[in-house]
């Protein structure tokens, strides 16, 4: 995880900082959360304009200078979401979060803003539908804590952007993973009692359902490789 004992890291390591002083940044951008999530809430700001401008409040908190490249172009007015996104490049993050943000808002990709961390099935649902969500944690956000000990709330807003690049990209055949996981939404009840009996299939189940976006090729040899790890035939027609 991002946070272990003090050490960060992972993809967004150069805009993180340590649990401790997520108090301290709070004091400075708790009114502008309140007042974003009070026009969330009363439907005045849309879910990917919601997204964009918590991704602009807290990077800006964390690089003081120079949040965003330009790309050799001025740089658009921040109200102007769409032109923001298009010429813009996010400092200290993959391209993955600037692209998910800009497809999300002009309509191309179905992410869905949520409040909650949603479970690992409610996940498998979701993406075996077509498509994903995103989480903004208030509660986290607003106490200055991490989400499940692991990221902060924004960089889970940003982990959950990135993988909904990976599941939309038309290169790792987003067709292909929401037909994967509708089979393995179809087929959860076969596993359940296999689930609740084996704890190691179960958090490698888990990963594979809500946290592994790939190519469905990629997809199907992790799913076979832990059922036989599991000592489950791959072609058992499973009864509970």
């Amino acid at each position: 995880m991002p946070h272990d004992n003090g050490r960060i890291y992972g993809s967004f390591k150069k805009i993180c900082i340590p649990e401790l002083d997520l108090k301290q940044e709070l004091e400075s951008i708790f009114p502008n959360l309140i007042s974003l999530k009070k026009d969330w809430e009363a439907g005045q700001i849309s879910d990917s304009q919601l997204s964009f401008q918590i991704v602009l409040l807290y990077l800006e908190r964390r690089v003081k200078k120079h949040p965003f490249l330009r790309m050799g172009k001025p740089l658009p007015n921040r109200t102007q979401s769409k032109e923001f996104l298009e010429v813009v490049r996010f400092y200290g993050m993959p391209d993955t979060v600037r692209f998910a943000l800009w497809k999300w808002h002009i309509g191309e990709w179905d992410i869905r803003l949520i409040d909650y961390n949603p479970s690992s099935l409610e996940m498998l649902e979701s993406q075996s539908r077509g498509y994903r969500y995103a989480t903004i944690c208030w509660d986290h956000a607003m106490d200055g804590s991490l989400v499940e000990g692991k990221r902060d709330a924004f960089e889970h807003l940003l982990h959950d952007l990135a993988h909904a690049y990976m599941f939309f990209r038309e290169d790792y055949d987003f067709e292909g993973q929401k037909q994967f996981f509708g089979e393995m939404w179809l087929d959860y009840p076969k596993y359940e009692s296999v689930l609740e009996s084996n704890p190691i299939f179960r958090s490698k189940f888990e990963y594979c359902i809500s946290d592994m976006n790939s190519h469905p090729a990629h997809l199907t040899s992790y799913w076979n490789a832990i059922r036989r790890e599991a000592g489950i035939p791959i072609h058992s027609d499973l009864r509970v």
